[in-house]
C-alpha cells in the first residue's frame, strides 16, 4: 500500500474525534487553571512503558514523548517497567506523586483485564487519572494461506458443519486477541478451539508451518506475513477498517453485524493529579497525535491515533471493563 492510500484511509477513520472538539475542551480546561499549574512542567518528566523495549507500545510510547517534549519545552525520559503483562508498570504510576511528572502508557491489560480477571493488582483504576488516548492496537483474523478459506464466511459455515474440529492459534490466554475470538464465536454461534501460545510470534509462526488454519493476532504482528503471502488476512475486529489494511473486511462486514473489538493504550498519571495539568498533558498529547508524521507512523505499525478528552478515556474504560467482563463469564475463560 502506498503512503497516499495510507493517509486517505487514516483520515476517514471514524474513530478520530474532530480535533477542534478536543482542543476545545484542552483550552477551556487551561484557562481556568490556578498560576501554580500554568508553569507546569518545570523540570523534565517521565513516561513508564510496561513493558520491554521494542514492542509497538515501546515504539509508540517513544514516539509520543519525543513529540510531547517539543511541545511542552522539557525533556521526556522513557522508562522501561516491564512484568505482568503492564500491571508492574502502571502500578508504579499509581504511587507516584500526584503532580503528572511521572506518566505512564496504560491499556487493556492493567486497566481492563487485570482488574475484572485473575489475581487482582494492587491498584485500581481509581487511583489513576487517565490523561488520554495514546492509540488503538488493531486485531486480525488470518488463514493458512493453504486452505480453502478465503473469507471470514467460509471459515464460520466451516465450523457450523464440523463443530470443535477447527482450531485457531491465539498468543496468550486471556489476552485481548483471545477475547476477542471468542466474542466472534458467540456471535457466529460456532465452535473453534483456541490454541494459546507465547506471543503472536509464535501463533503465526505454526500458522505458516500449517499446524493450525487461523489465528488471531495483532494487525501489527500479522501485517509482514500478510505482505508477504504467507498468511490470509480474513477481516481485522476494529469496527471499521484498518489504514494499515483498507483492502481488508471488518468483522461486521463479513457477516456479523455490530462486532467490534480492538486494544489500546492510554496515557496515565497518578490520581488527585490537579485537573490543570491533566489537560495540560492531554493538550500536549492529542497535539502530538494530531502530527502527520506521528498518524503516519503509528499506520505502519498497524495503529490509529485517536484524539480524546481526560473523561472520554475514562469513560472508555468502564465501559471496556463491563463488555469484557461478560465475554470473560461467557467463554468461561480461565483465571490467569
Amino acid at each position: 500500500m502506498n503512503a497516499l492510500k495510507s493517509r486517505e484511509s487514516m483520515r476517514k477513520y471514524r474513530l478520530i474525534i474532530p480535533a477542534l472538539s478536543v482542543l476545545g475542551f484542552s483550552l477551556f480546561a487551561m484557562a481556568l487553571q490556578p498560576a501554580t499549574a500554568q508553569s507546569f512542567p518545570s523540570r523534565p518528566l517521565k513516561m513508564i512503558v510496561p513493558f520491554a523495549p521494542g514492542g509497538s507500545t515501546d515504539v509508540a510510547g517513544r514516539i509520543l514523548a519525543a513529540e510531547m517534549s517539543n511541545i511542552l519545552g522539557q525533556q521526556i525520559v522513557v522508562e522501561n517497567r516491564a512484568g505482568a503483562a503492564g500491571v508492574i508498570g502502571i502500578e508504579a504510576v499509581a504511587r507516584s506523586a500526584p503532580d503528572g511528572y511521572t506518566m505512564g502508557i496504560s491499556g487493556m491489560s492493567p486497566s481492563v483485564l487485570a482488574q475484572i480477571s485473575g489475581p487482582k493488582p494492587a491498584f485500581t483504576n481509581d487511583e489513576l487519572s487517565f490523561v488520554g488516548h495514546a492509540g488503538i492496537v488493531e486485531m486480525i483474523i488470518v488463514a493458512d494461506p493453504r486452505s480453502p478459506y478465503t473469507t471470514l464466511k467460509q471459515a464460520i459455515d466451516a465450523a457450523r458443519d464440523k463443530p470443535g474440529s477447527l482450531t485457531y492459534g491465539v498468543g496468550a490466554n486471556g489476552s485481548m486477541a483471545h477475547l476477542a475470538f471468542e466474542l466472534m464465536k458467540n456471535l457466529a454461534k460456532v465452535d473453534i478451539r483456541a490454541v494459546t501460545y507465547k506471543g503472536d510470534g509464535p501463533a503465526m509462526s505454526d500458522l505458516v508451518a500449517g499446524h493450525i488454519p487461523f489465528a488471531s493476532v495483532s494487525v501489527a504482528g500479522a501485517l509482514p506475513l500478510v505482505s508477504g503471502g504467507k498468511a490470509r488476512a480474513l477481516a481485522v475486529m476494529s469496527g471499521s477498517r484498518s489504514p494499515a489494511m483498507p483492502d481488508v473486511p471488518t468483522v461486521a462486514e463479513a457477516g456479523l453485524p455490530g462486532f467490534e473489538a480492538t486494544t489500546f493504550n492510554l496515557l496515565a498519571v497518578a490520581a488527585k493529579t490537579p485537573p490543570a495539568v491533566v489537560a495540560r498533558l492531554n493538550a500536549a498529547l492529542n497535539e502530538a497525535m494530531g502530527k502527520v508524521a506521528v498518524r503516519n507512523r503509528f499506520v505502519e505499525m498497524g495503529m490509529v491515533p485517536v484524539l480524546n478528552t481526560p473523561q472520554q478515556t475514562t469513560d472508555l474504560v468502564a465501559k471496556e471493563m463491563v463488555k469484557w467482563a461478560a465475554v470473560i463469564k461467557q467463554a468461561n475463560i480461565p483465571k490467569q
